[in-house]
């Protein structure tokens, strides 16, 4: 990269919105996975892990090259290493969504029909505080060219608080649902309690590392 291109290459905020979009395609496909659980469908669990693992990877390689184009440039209205980290705290949402996947590999497990409608408002929940994420990414770029201030800045900082309410949401549906199986263990086999705590942490573990994300965005901002 020559020394005019360091000055005009393209903002980097356009590349993390990119990298928001594919983290939620990710996490989008917790709804089907969700579903296929439900309906028994293990191979398609696995077709669908294995598309996971796909657009998990495309999103690592959306974040390496931002992260090496970051290092190259001189101008940013955000410490590179601030930027570097938001967008480790996103690709964490990838991961999260992918272990989901992964552990309904490791078991044919049957949830109840009396605990499906908790589950999968749970899922769709979590699904929800992603999508908030990906809208706030969206504005990035504008919020870059006002330098992380004034009206652009109060409009995501109140993005932020949508979305801390929104994982509050999540956390009440993760606890309304453990307590839901917790009350049937005279049903169900240990194994499956395990495996169904198992997939309230991961799921949970997606909608937290959303929120954090969006608090580190507030953190950058507030430090303007």
């Amino acid at each position: 990269m020559g020394i005019l291109d360091r000055f005009f290459a393209p903002s980097p905020f356009v590349k993390l919105h990119e990298h928001s979009k594919k983290v939620h395609e990710c996490v989008k496909l917790l709804s089907p996975l969700a579903n296929a659980l439900l309906a028994e469908d293990y191979e398609k669990i696995e077709e669908l892990h294995n598309l996971m693992s796909r657009t998990e990877h495309e999103a690592d390689q959306i974040k390496t090259k931002l992260r090496d184009s970051i290092t190259k440039l001189y101008f940013l209205s955000v410490g590179r290493q601030e930027l570097s980290q938001f967008l480790a705290y996103q690709d964490d949402v990838a991961d999260a969504a992918e272990d989901f996947a992964v552990v309904l590999l490791l078991r044919k497990t049957k949830i109840p029909k009396e605990l499906q409608a908790d589950f999968l408002a749970f899922v769709k929940q979590v699904i929800s505080v992603s999508e908030q994420l990906m809208t706030l990414a969206e504005k990035l770029s504008t919020l870059a060219e006002a330098a992380f201030s004034g009206q652009e800045a109060q409009d995501v900082l109140k993005g932020v608080e949508k979305i801390s309410e929104e994982e509050w949401k999540a956390d009440r549906m993760e606890r309304k649902f453990a307590r839901h199986f917790y009350s049937m263990e005279d049903k169900l086999d240990p194994i499956t309690i395990v495996f169904l705590d198992k997939y309230c942490k991961t799921l949970g573990i997606v909608a937290n590392n959303a929120e954090k994300t969006a608090k580190y965005l507030r953190l950058i901002i507030r430090k303007k």
